[in-house]
Formats: C-alpha cells, structure tokens, sequence
C-alpha cells in the first residue's frame, strides 16, 4: 500500500472539481515537472544508486503521485499526458547516458570478473528504478499509454530504453565474459556461479520485460548460440585428445563426466531452455561423431562383451539411449558378438563330442542356457531392456539355434531330464532354469520338432511315474502356452488329466475286484484318450495269460461306465515288475517294459525258446522296437536271458533261455532298454513330424484359398508359409507337392486362363 492513492471513483470526482477551477490554478507543466524531478526522480535514483532503498517514502509517493495526477487531469491545453509520458522518457534515458554508461566503459577496461559484476549492477539498478518511476507515474499507465498509438507502457519503456542505449553496445562484452568463465569453469577453475546467473538474467529478463512472441530471443540469439557453438568446439578438441589416449572405458566416463557438468552447469545458472541443445552439441562432438572409432577400438564394445565389463556397458547405453536413433549400430555390434559366442558353443561341443567318442547331452544345452542368461541379464541390467537390444539378442540366437534341429532335441532331452524323478542334472533354481528352457524354445524356428520330442519324453515321465512334480510339470506347460499357445499346450494337459482319471479309475476299479486276491498281481492302469498322447504305430499282440483275466475284468468295467468309448490294450507303453526265480538260491524282481513282461512269461512253459516261438507265443511281430526290448536282457552287462549265437544282430532261428547262473546282489534290477538294433533309414526328419507338417500344410492352403477364393501361386506361398512360420519353417518345394496334391483332391484347380493361378472349388 502506498498511503491514500485515489481510487478511479476518487479521480473522476476529482475530475468534475477541477473543471471547475480557474486558469489560474493549473499546474505549469515546466514547474510541476521540476517539482518531480528535484523532489521525486533525482532522490530516487540517487537513493537506488547508494543502496540506501528500494523505493519512495510513503508519504513523499502520495504527494508525488497527486501532484503528477493533477497534471494529467487538467483540460487541453493544459493536460500534460503526454510532456510527462516524454519528461519520463527522457529521465530514464539520461540516467543511462550519465551514470549507466559511463561505469560500463569504464568497467570495460577492467579484468571481465569486475566487467560482469559491473554490468550486473547496472542492470539490477535500473531494474528498480523503472519499477519505482513507473509506480510514480502509473496513472499515465491507466488511460494514456493504453489509448495511445505506438507508444508503450511505463515499464517495457525503460526496459526498451536500456536495450537501446545499454544492451546493443555492451551486451557483446558481458557475453565474452559470461563464455570465458564458463570456459575456465571447464578446466576446473572455480568460478562465481551466483555472479554468473545474475548477468545470464539480464539476457533473459530483458525479453520478458520486453514482451514479444519469442521472450527468449535475447538470451538465444545473443547468448545461448555462442554458448552450444563454444562448447562444441571445447569438447571436439577434448575429444580428438581423449581418442588417442585413454581406453573405451576411460574415454566413457570423462564424457559422462563431461555431459553431468554441462547439465549441473544449466541447472546452476543458465536458462533451462539450454539444456537440450547445450547436451545435444556436447554429446554430438564427444559421442556421436567418434561411435564407430570408439566403439571399434581394442577395448570397445567386443572387449566389454567379452570380459563382462557390466558397468562400462550400463555407462554406453545411458550415454547413447539419450539419442535412441544411435542405439541400432550398437544392437549390431552385441549381436555380431553374441553369435560369435553362441556359435563358439556349437562348434567346440561338436569337437569335444567327437574326441570324447561319448553323448555329453547337455553341454550344449548348459552352455547356451548360460549364455543366455548372461546376455538376458545385460539386455534387462545394462542395456535398458530396450527393444533393439532384444531384438539383437533373438536374432543372434535364431541364427546358430537353427542351423540343424539338433537343439530341439537336445533342449527338449535337457528338459526332461530336469523334470523326471532322480535327475542328474544339477539345477539351482528351478523356476528360472525353465524359463531359460522356454526362452531358447522360443529361439527355435522348427517349433514341431521340439514339440514332438517333448511331447514323447512327457508320455514317459507319465506313465512310467518319473515326474519328480507335478508342480514343475504344470508350470512348464503353463510356460510352454505363453510362447506356443493352446493347441499344442492343450495336448500335454490333457495327458495330465488322463493320468489324475485313470489313478482314480484303478482304485474305484480295485473296490470291485481285488486283483491281487484273485490273480496275485499288483494291476495300475493308464487310460490314455486318443489325440492327446503322442500317435504311434502299434502291433496288436495276444494278451499274456498271467494278465488276461485283470484285463478282461477292467475293460468289462471300463465299457459298464463309458459304453460309448473303445479301449484297446497297448503293450508299447506299459511297465511290469515280475519276479523271476533263476536258480532255488537266486531270485530277483525284475522291472521292465511290457514287452519285456511277454518274453519272460514264454519261459514259465518252455526251457529254450528260437525268436520266432517267442513271436508265436506272444502274438508280436518282428521290428526294431521289439528287438531291442529282446537282446536287451540278453544284455552281457545283465545276462538275464543267454543268447545263441551271443551276438548283436537277431535272426528267427536264434535261441534264448533263462540264465539259471545268473547272480546279483540286489533284490531289484531295473531293466533298460539298449538300443542295440538301430533304423537303417535316418531321415533328417522323423517320419511323424514329415506326416503333422504335410497336414498342417494342406490346412493352411485350403484355409488361405477358402478365404481369398483366387490367389496366384507365389501369393498362395507367401500367405502358406506367413501361416505357419510360428511352428516351422515351410519349405517352398513341399507347399508346391501339396497344392499339386490338393488340386488331384479336387480342393483346388488351376485357372483355366492363368496356369499360375488356382480357384477354390467349394
């Protein structure tokens, strides 16, 4: 508050007084201007220029105020609107000239710290004496400067004058002073910072009191662009300097260091508007320019990698990801080296494999589940998690995962090994080790074979009883749904449920009959429904007598509850623990697969058997399966059966009996199956998965020519192979057969007027 100033009611009453008054009592304007000058703008200017106040004393700003109101209020010609708006003008204006002007040039001469403070001085000055002169005179400000064309308020009057008379000709000066001390500030020469954000104000506050479109247009284009321009030529000179000398790492942190100063330099007393193009300079001169050498040298990017520097790659990626279009060259530069590792892996395990004349199963698999989690952790901790750096990661392990399908079956061997009860393989955390599994599952392009493979090892986990939990067995498949989807997913837990109805099946079938009251044998069954397990062809056989009356008394009870279903014994997926009395001091239980079951049992009837009995006994025919079950417990290693002739191969004249010397210390044995005879035929495929892939591509066309009704072949191909791309990779060739096979169907036919194109036939 400055006392009574009156209020606009207060001036119009006064208004309607004075008109009227006598000529004679009009202020002259010559006399009431030196009133204000001697009284009013002198003092006050002297009192700012010897700190001695801010502003008026109250009882003087009232008087003053009344005084120079009175001049503005008189009748034509006597209002003075216009003198006082000039005489204001000109005091501020010869204030700038006399004392303003005269202490810069002479500052001027002086060393630039005491320039700067000088020029700060100035400024804050004037500053508030344009604040206490325009109070003065603010009635100007409420009805003449608003109506008056050209001219401009009180204020932005003194702050235009001081651009005019003291900015245009010194601003230059305290520009080189501001960009040498931030220069000495950059080789570590303490400076005053507080010192410094008051004169960068002067640059700023001008265009704001001054108004405009672009406040900032005075601190951009007399002070920001010199100071980017200057920093860029600081740090292209440092650069050149740190390239040659220091190593990667070394050279990263001083341009960290390097970035973190200019930032901390903003914040401290440059306009925040700076930042952006001060860091993009610096970064463009320290990181941009010099990516490729720096990322090349002898300890670059391959060196870090390599020695698992985690930290100078956390510091490269925080320095580049500032710029995201930077990051591409860098995702290469990690994928080249990650191929690198991974096809190191494949290669050396290859040749420890071959010297070693042994399956060391999971090495590869071991070694490239390291790897991975090595580089997923640098992806996840150093490189942000970002999609260039994912990206790069699947692309380097798609690349030597696929280069045979010998990974698939290795990773779904590795998996099942990890699942099944009394596993050798040494895991520290569960949970992530089938996360790393799933991962390189999804890495794989020929997805079916893994799936075949897997799907089998599962059925025998299964029915064998070698899940070690059935927790982790869920999890994986929960796991394995995320990456494969249902289809496939809803197979595995539909054998899982198979298994939790059959358990419950046995013993609501042993309340009925007591099987091992009525038949001596300890009877479990699997009732596997047909679609979910793995298909295979099967041999029907005759159902040994020791188990016919517990398996005619179960399907009897089966078809009572499910009158509609079928059932059909399957001697290929059973197991059997049968007791067998070699000698009166030798007997053992033995634990072996149902076929395994069969041939024992022909020995309870004859002392010698050839091969072909024992298929006439049992009802089997001869194929490699069944005679790997046979010689493997004609086994040396076991020697539960002798073999005549003792040898690897097994013709129908060859006779077996029970060895009546055999000896073991243990009660129990369990038999393995030795795969002694092997397939002649080894197709680079299995048979079953050639089978599911010529289906799955058969669907696929007629789902594509269903849809599109006309389509020309490469068309046809493209949108085939697009389909399928998620389970395998669909070779051109076998899409060709099968549209060829498609079209003898009478699916499909070609275009009569295009050779090239096929029509859907409905």
């Amino acid at each position: 508050s400055f006392g009574s100033i009156p209020s606009p009611a207060q001036e119009a009453g006064t208004t309607r007084e004075m008109s009227g008054m006598d000529e004679k009592e009009h202020i002259p304007l010559e006399a009431g201007f030196q009133r204000i000058k001697n009284v009013g703008i002198n003092p006050f200017i002297k009192m700012i220029e010897e700190k001695n106040g801010d502003f008026f004393k109250a009882k003087d700003f009232v008087s003053l105020y009344d005084h120079i109101f009175r001049m503005c209020i008189q009748r034509d010609p006597y209002n003075w609107s216009e003198d006082l708006y000039k005489r204001y003008s000109e005091s501020i204006e010869n204030y700038l000239k006399d004392t303003v002007k005269k202490n810069l040039e002479a500052a001027r001469g002086r060393y630039e710290r005491a320039y700067l403070e000088e020029w700060r001085t100035r400024y804050h000055n004037h500053a508030r004496i344009v604040f206490g002169l325009s109070k003065l005179f603010m009635y100007l400000d409420r009805f003449y400067t608003p109506s008056t064309e050209n001219v401009l308020s009180l204020k932005k009057q003194g702050y235009k004058l001081f651009e005019t008379h003291i900015f245009r000709e010194f601003s230059q000066h305290a520009r080189d002073a501001i960009l040498s001390a931030i220069n000495e500030e950059r080789e570590n020469k303490e400076q005053d910072r507080d010192l410094l954000q008051k004169c960068v104000t002067v640059f700023v506050d001008l265009g704001y009191n001054l108004g405009g479109q672009n406040k900032l247009h005075f601190y951009e284009q007399q002070l920001q662009n010199d100071i980017v321009n200057d920093a860029g030529s600081f740090y292209r000179r440092c650069a050149t300097t740190w390239l040659g000398e220091d190593s990667c790492s070394a050279y990263l942190l001083k341009c960290d260091a390097a970035l973190n100063a200019e930032t901390a330099r903003v914040k401290a007393y440059l306009h925040k508007s700076t930042q952006a193009p001060l860091i993009e300079k610096c970064y463009t001169e320290l990181l941009k320019v010099h990516q490729t050498a720096l990322l090349n040298k002898n300890t670059g990017l391959f060196y870090l990698l390599e020695e698992k520097q985690n930290e100078d790659l956390k510091r490269v990626y925080d320095l580049y990801a500032r710029y995201p279009e930077d990051l591409p060259p860098i995702g290469d530069m990690f994928r080249t080296q990650v191929q690198k590792e991974g096809k190191q892996i494949v290669v050396r395990t290859r040749e420890t494999k071959q010297k070693a004349q042994q399956d060391e199963k999971h090495v590869l698999v071991t070694s490239l589940i390291t790897l991975h989690r090595h580089y997923d952790t640098v992806v996840k901790q150093c490189f942000g998690n970002h999609q260039v750096f994912q990206k790069a990661l699947k692309t380097a392990f798609e690349s030597f995962i696929n280069e045979n399908d010998s990974v698939s079956k290795l990773l779904a061997l590795y998996a099942h090994d990890v699942l099944k009860k009394g596993s050798k393989v040494t895991v520290g955390n569960m949970e992530k080790t089938l996360d790393h599994v799933v991962f390189l599952y999804g890495y794989i392009r020929d997805k079916d074979v893994f799936d075949h493979d897997y799907q089998q090892l599962l059925q025998e986990r299964l029915l064998k009883r070698k899940c070690s939990s059935e927790a982790n067995e869920r999890a994986m498949i929960a796991k394995l749904k995320s990456e494969a989807g249902y289809q496939w997913t809803n197979k595995l837990e539909g054998m899982f449920k198979d298994v939790g109805l059959s358990k419950d099946l046995t013993q609501i079938f042993r309340k009925d009959f007591d099987t091992e009251k009525h038949c001596g044998i300890v009877f479990n069954v699997n009732v596997c429904t047909h679609g979910f397990w793995p298909s295979t062809n099967y041999t029907s056989s005759k159902t040994p007598d020791a188990v016919k009356l517990v398996t005619e008394k179960f399907e009897a009870f089966y078809n009572n509850r499910y009158a509609e279903r079928e059932i059909q014994w399957r001697m290929d997926m059973g197991e059997a623990e049968v007791l067998v009395k070699f000698n009166p001091r030798t007997q053992v239980r033995l634990s072996v697969s149902s076929y395994q079951m069969a041939f024992l049992l022909v020995f309870n009837k004859k002392k010698i058997a050839s091969f072909q009995e024992i298929l006439d006994i049992t009802g089997l025919k001869s194929d490699t399966t069944l005679s790997n079950h046979l010689l493997s417990l004609a086994h040396p290693k076991l020697g539960i059966l002798l073999k005549k002739p003792n040898s690897k191969s097994l013709e129908r004249n060859h006779k077996f009996q029970l060895n009546q010397n055999f000896k073991c210390r243990l009660k129990k044995i369990t038999v393995p199956i030795y795969h002694i005879v092997k397939n002649v035929a080894n197709p680079t495929i299995d048979p079953s998965i050639a089978i599911q892939r010529r289906h799955q591509i058969d669907a696929a066309v007629v789902r594509a020519m269903k849809t599109k009704k006309k389509m020309d072949h490469m068309a046809l191909v493209n949108e085939v192979t697009e389909q399928l791309s998620a389970r395998f990779k669909a070779q051109p060739g076998m899409i060709k057969k099968r549209i060829e096979h498609l079209i003898e169907q009478e699916y499909l036919e070609r275009d009569p007027h295009a050779r090239g194109v096929y029509n859907y036939l409905a």
